[in-house]
């Protein structure tokens, strides 16, 4: 099988990948525990001690910091891809037997069938693991059903 697909690194596409691919991801919950320990040391802090004043503020920013991260994350990281060299280049896509090669003007990569683990399936793409342990998403935009199916038949 040889099958090869082009499509633009645009906002549109960044924003497809990051929103399929995050139900596969493990941080998709704020940590609600880390943040509570931070202001509960801070109020401990103003109530027992007067002298460590600025310790006490620094753990609320601290806190705040930590909610921010998570409140924004989508953005940040949207942000992130679109200051990229990468971004708005043409992105080649190869499918064969070999596995899957992605050919941009900066960056070049292969993915090995043999390190693939997993394939979950999502309403616009696949999600594919690694045996690194990193999760790829390929759009069905740039897919057909025939590619569909050999990709998820890859899997070890």
């Amino acid at each position: 099988m040889h099958f090869e697909s082009q499509f633009p690194l645009n906002r549109q596409h960044l924003e497809e990948c990051y929103d399929q691919s995050l139900p596969f991801n493990k941080n998709s919950t704020p940590r609600f525990k880390f943040i509570a320990l931070l202001v509960t040391s801070a109020l401990l802090i103003f109530v027992f001690s007067k002298q460590l004043d600025v310790l006490a503020y620094f753990l609320i920013a601290l806190a705040l910091v930590e909610f921010m991260s998570f409140h924004y994350r989508r953005a940040w990281w949207l942000s992130r891809q679109i200051w990229s060299r990468n971004s708005g280049n043409t992105i080649t896509l190869v499918i064969d037997d070999k596995g899957i090669k992605t050919q941009s003007l900066y960056n070049n990569s292969q993915l090995l069938w043999s390190d693939l683990l997993k394939v979950g399936e999502t309403d616009l793409g696949l999600m594919l693991t690694f045996k690194s342990a990193k999760l790829y998403y390929l759009s069905k935009s740039n897919l057909n059903n025939v590619v569909c199916e050999f990709i998820k038949q890859q899997a070890h």
